[in-house]
């Protein structure tokens, strides 16, 4: 057991805490920079039990709180008990947080939808806005003769809007003199550039303080460091990963260098290619000088019984993959992949809105049911029951059979057909509009130019049952995940297959840009897209790494591998066929 004074991940964690102290006792606003296995969470629970403990009492009479920012509801849960759920602080999501804060602006909020162009339609439809309360709590937009109900995109949307009023801007100090926002990188953009340009550019109103890693920023569209005029504080230390992984960060990252928890601790780093392999490869859109689907699959599965005869053991074991393509056959969702072929990360990412809708609302509200958890079921519906006599039981229950039996016999579009009559939930708007282009086009065919609404058809079609497949994989109800799926998770051991089918992610450029640098206007996005990816991916295991490429390496390529893993850690594999 490694004593503390010989712990140096716990020697630097407390010199990054130490300058956070720091930087409250002087009110100076500050971004902790944390990568991979730091600890990140800790930091910012750490600096919220000091505020409790020195400014607790003083916030509650004021009438005060220390807002604390999260991007998950798990993250949200997971500080609150830490903290014992403490009145002087506000653990919220943003939605939460920002819903919090605008339902007291009733005006103003109405004000913002009368200025939404594209929603003029449905404004007028459900009779106007007139002096109707606005809500939220359905998560999709809506106005009938009672309110008008927001969606989920609006909220910090608008809590950005607001930002912009200097009136707003005072009040929300005055309410939460400090703000923590956990995974800044990932927050909402237009939230973010709000808190920027009106509190951190002219250094007034709320102290605020920036928990992330901007390293580990996959889930929005920028992928570089925004500008924040704040002092940074790097956090060197590394919690999770034996030195054998941390020295491959360290490696790809030198500018944050991390110190190990335990430097005796054994473990492994290693790469396999397949550039042995001379026979023909892919050579489509998406994937270029890749294995052949069955053979990659089959190299993938040699490796991995190989690798447990080395010690490893599988039931402890992550497969990362980005070759969706070779997944979706093994995964039951075959079809569903081949709508997607070349945007997985639509579905991956939930980004499509179907499955988005059908990951967050349909399959947790299904699973409750089946369950008999009814609270459970409500609150992934979004609100309580309107259950004032047994028919309206009844009237639920019927609604909900008939869609666990859609779920199992249905396709994809009888589903959604069957939750626009019920509600029960309905889908969200931007599924209704992709549903009413389809019925204004009357039978005739799909313009060329509309690849979201012909991909949006084709889902329609498929079985739902491979939505069920793909929602465990996408929830990591399997052994196999995508990068994308297990930000911020830990495994005892990690395969990263890194292949093509992605349109996104060029493994072997990225590489060989780690090797050269020679980043221009056309490669730069694409670059840190990948590389964040790739970093998030590797940092995951506590004890082994292997890497395994399906695609050709190029030299400058494999010259960057054998420098990150050294080049006895790298290793040529013969391919039978």
């Amino acid at each position: 057991m490694t004593k503390p004074d010989e712990n140096p991940a716990l020697i630097a964690a407390q010199e990054a805490q130490r300058k956070i102290n720091e930087a409250l006792d002087a009110g100076h606003s500050f971004r902790l920079e944390a990568g991979a296995g730091a600890g990140k969470t800790y930091s910012l629970v750490a600096a919220l039990k000091r505020l409790i403990a020195e400014r607790g009492p003083a916030l509650v009479r004021a009438g005060q709180k220390v807002a604390c920012i999260t991007y998950t509801e798990v993250a949200r849960n997971e500080i609150a008990q830490e903290i014992e759920d403490h009145p002087a602080i506000l653990v919220n999501t943003i939605h939460g947080f920002s819903w919090a804060f605008l339902r007291q602006f009733q005006k103003a909020l109405r004000d913002l939808v009368g200025e939404m162009e594209d929603r003029k339609e449905k404004v007028e439809q459900g009779g106007g806005i007139g002096s109707k309360p606005v809500d939220y709590d359905l998560g999709f937009f809506g106005v009938d003769m009672d309110r008008v109900t927001l969606s989920h995109d609006d909220i910090p949307e608008m809590m950005a809007n607001l930002l912009q009023k200097e009136k707003f801007r005072r009040i929300l100090t005055q309410q939460f003199p400090v703000i923590f926002i956990d995974e800044y990188q990932d927050t909402h953009r237009q939230f973010m550039e709000a808190i920027t340009e009106h509190f951190l550019k002219p250094a007034t109103g709320p102290l605020v303080g920036l928990f992330g890693d901007h390293w580990q920023t996959i889930y929005r569209s920028e992928y570089e460091l925004a500008e924040y005029p704040i002092k940074e504080i790097a956090k060197g230390s590394n919690f999770r990963s034996v030195p054998a992984v941390v020295d491959v960060l360290n490696k790809l990252r030198p500018e944050l260098h991390q110190a190990v928890h335990d430097p005796e601790a054994k473990g492994e780093a290693r790469f396999f290619h397949t550039n042995a392999y001379k026979g023909q490869r892919t050579n489509d859109r998406h994937s270029k000088e890749d294995l052949p689907p069955d053979l990659a699959r089959c190299t993938r599965e040699d490796l991995m019984q190989r690798l447990q005869a080395e010690g490893w053991d599988l039931s402890r074991t992550k497969v990362l993959m980005l070759t969706h393509n070779v997944l979706a056959a093994e995964q039951g969702y075959p079809n569903l992949a081949e709508v997607f072929s070349g945007r997985n990360d639509l579905f991956a990412k939930k980004e499509d809105p179907a499955i988005k809708f059908f990951a967050e609302v349909v399959e947790p509200i299904c699973a409750a049911y089946g369950a008999s958890r009814y609270g459970d079921m409500f609150r992934a519906y979004g609100s309580g029951p309107a259950i004032t006599k047994h028919e309206d039981k009844a009237s639920w229950r019927r609604d909900m059979d008939a869609l666990q039996k859609l779920r199992a016999e249905g396709t994809i579009g009888q589903v959604i057909d069957h939750l626009k009559v019920t509600r029960r939930p309905s889908p969200p708007d931007r599924v209704l509009r992709r549903d009413e282009e389809l019925i204004a086009l009357n039978g005739d065919p799909i313009p060329e130019d509309a690849s979201a609404l012909m991909r949006y058809s084709k889902l329609r079609d498929i079985r739902y049952g491979e939505v069920v497949e793909v929602v465990k994989f996408i929830e990591k109800q399997t052994s196999f995940a995508t990068q994308h799926s297990v930000k911020g998770a830990e495994f005892e051991n990690v395969l990263v297959v890194l292949g093509g089918g992605w349109n996104h992610y060029n493994w072997p450029q990225l590489l060989e840009l780690i090797e050269t640098n020679a980043l221009n206007a056309k490669n730069t996005k694409g670059f840190y897209r990948a590389r964040n990816l790739f970093y998030v991916s590797i940092s995951r295991p506590m004890t082994r790494l292997a890497v395994l490429a399906t695609q050709t390496m190029p030299d400058t390529a494999l010259a960057a591998v054998n420098r990150l893993f050294g080049g006895d850690n790298v290793e040529e594999l013969a391919i039978l066929t």
